[in-house]
């Protein structure tokens, strides 16, 4: 166990939870109800749910459990000018303070307060808050003040030491952080390894890229060091046999899952447990009403029969002749892109300028998402057909065949570029990544420069020295496996240790009286 032990005791502890019934609440339920006893925490929540039972033993004695405001509705507060005022200067002070205008904030809130960055891309559901901040395109910031006054009452009454979290993503989370950051108050999310399988780490990290694994991945290479075995294993591994992490695999196979009888059976449940939920007085405006999930359902049923028609399958033959750039595209309206990689959040944007980039002789293919299938208006995918040498690709086709004969991959943060990397193709990175720490592939963050970039990498082989460029990727993967922990609910200690590795240095410096900003 680390040093660090003695500065998480008897903390006074904020969890920002996901809704009781998704199944990563549960888990993050059972880090704190484990912390809570390792440590003698005083935890309280911040939970979308009307019903507090579930939170009753993590939050007993002392903590109290704070439902989330109703982002709609107009509170007494905000009848008052000065007042009204004074939240919006001590909004700024966050603003500064964390380096982020809440204009970021609206652009993550991408399926409520920022549904207008996404509209024209993709159906979504159309919330209550969706249909107003639509109409109405000052309203998104309102909504920001809101859910800062409400983060300030938490804290003040609250007082947490420490605030734990999965994101930081979603508008209320966002602001949260926000608020934590002006009061110098450390914040730590746990995110699922896209290395490891069936593995987590900690992150005090704004983006919540794992910066530990980063850190000694980039100076285990520098050093020179030695790759473990374990770290061969896995890139052997995976040449030959290729796969998506474990919990992104999990996520396609449960929505692949449900078939017609099984969509309507949740949605019956769905229909259920909000109407109760809204009797318990729980907001609604976060809430789809019920004919417009299922005219939604109907309509991507029929939308991806008919949009089958943009779409090709190339066999290996075909790619194996052909010259082209492989652009993977991300689920539409994706933290990856709305939080992380915030300049490439417009994915039409960034095909159109990779298109005009494109050398003699290259064709750009695009790989549509599984999860956008069926959701984006007819016009979408007939624009970006037009668009020269670019060929749309069907998302369910593997695309480990399109990354291994690819002469260029180009990615913002996707687990694509990761294992571009690891089949040893030519990686273009828009952005930083989860795996900087292997040194490989090439960032340009310049538009203007990547014209230049691309040319120069294709003009360039792939891999000059496979020895080390395997080393690099090692080196890479021991980071991750240095600083994540296998996910097991009947196992907490592990998590809980890495907790204390990760916080424990900003809480000692908190105790200082100097400030940390994530």
């Amino acid at each position: 166990m680390s040093g660090h032990g003695d500065t998480l005791r008897q903390l006074r502890v904020l969890a920002i939870l996901p809704q009781v019934k998704k199944e990563r609440a549960q888990y993050i339920v059972q880090l704190a109800e484990a912390a809570k006893k390792r440590w003698d925490w005083n935890v309280s929540v911040v939970c979308a749910d009307a019903d507090s039972r579930p939170f009753k033993s993590l939050i007993a004695p002392e903590g109290r459990y704070y439902s989330r405001p109703a982002q709609l509705k107009v509170a007494d507060w905000e009848r008052d000018p000065d007042t009204i005022a004074a939240v919006e200067h001590r909004l700024r002070e966050a603003e500064r303070l964390s380096s982020l205008p809440i204009g970021r904030c609206i652009l993550a809130g991408s399926h409520t307060i920022g549904r207008a960055f996404n509209a024209t891309v993709r159906y979504a559901p159309r919330y209550a808050i969706v249909r107003r901040v639509l109409k109405n395109n000052m309203e998104p910031a309102t909504v920001v003040r809101r859910l800062f006054y409400f983060a300030e009452e938490v804290l003040d009454e609250a007082k947490p030491d420490l605030i734990i979290a999965f994101e930081w993503a979603t508008a209320i989370h966002f602001v949260i952080w926000m608020a934590a950051q002006r009061r110098g108050i450390p914040c730590a999310a746990v995110r699922s390894s896209k290395i490891l399988s069936g593995h987590a780490f900690w992150t005090t990290n704004r983006l919540m890229l794992n910066e530990a694994a980063i850190s000694r991945g980039s100076t285990q290479r520098r050093s020179g060091a030695r790759v473990s075995d374990a770290a061969k294993s896995y890139i052997r591994a995976f040449r030959e046999k290729p796969r998506v992490v474990e919990y992104i695999a999990t996520k396609w196979e449960h929505r692949m899952g449900r078939n017609f009888f099984r969509w309507h059976a949740i949605y019956a449940r769905t229909v259920v447990r909000e109407f109760i939920n809204t009797l318990k007085g729980q907001d609604r405006s976060l809430r789809e009403p019920a004919m417009g999930r299922l005219f939604r359902f109907y309509r991507a049923t029929f939308l991806a029969f008919r949009h089958q028609r943009f779409f090709r399958i190339l066999d290996e033959a075909t790619l194996a002749q052909t010259k082209y750039v492989y652009f993977p595209m991300h689920k539409e309206a994706e933290l990856a892109l709305t939080f992380q990689a915030t300049q490439c959040y417009d994915q039409r944007n960034t095909i159109r300028v990779l298109a005009s980039f494109l050398p003699a002789g290259y064709k750009l293919l695009i790989r549509e998402h599984r999860f956008n299938y069926g959701q984006r208006p007819t016009r979408v995918y007939r624009e970006l057909a037009q668009i020269p040498n670019v060929v749309l690709i069907d998302a369910f086709d593997s695309q480990f065949k399109y990354l291994r004969h690819a002469e260029l991959v180009v990615t913002e943060v996707g687990s694509s570029g990761w294992e571009a990397l690891m089949l040893g193709r030519r990686t273009l990175l828009l952005s930083r990544t989860f795996y900087d720490g292997a040194g490989l592939g090439v960032r340009v963050m310049d538009p203007s420069e990547l014209n230049a970039a691309l040319l120069d990498m294709l003009a360039k082989p792939a891999v000059v020295d496979a020895d080390e460029y395997d080393r690099a990727l090692g080196c890479m993967v021991d980071g991750e496996l240095e600083t994540t922990f296998a996910v097991r609910p009947d196992d907490m200690a592990p998590a809980l240790d890495m907790l204390s590795r990760t916080v424990g240095p900003k809480l000692g410096v908190r105790a200082g009286r100097v400030p940390q900003f994530a």
